[in-house]
């Protein structure tokens, strides 16, 4: 099985028409949720599962993709 490599982004559209993302899971892929919480303490939570950061409910805050040590946004809250 060969690696894939991107050398721009890894999503495979940027935002389709209904406002999803969508890239292709690699096993070495990391998911991050980095913020402020209501305190205005900042947090970081890195992940190997995507489903653990998707079900974090973000006050303000950007959840990532970390792929090949660099990182790609892939939702932004802000309120």
């Amino acid at each position: 099985m060969s690696q894939v490599v991107y050398k721009q982004s890894p999503f495979l559209n940027n935002r389709s028409d209904n406002g999803y993302t969508q890239w292709n899971h690699l096993p070495t892929d990391k998911y991050m949720a980095t913020g402020v919480d209501r305190n205005n303490k900042r947090f970081k939570i890195v992940s190997d599962s995507y489903d653990y950061i998707r079900g974090l409910n973000l006050w303000r805050g950007t959840k990532w993709l970390v792929r090949n040590g660099k990182r790609h946004r892939i939702q932004s809250v802000t309120n």
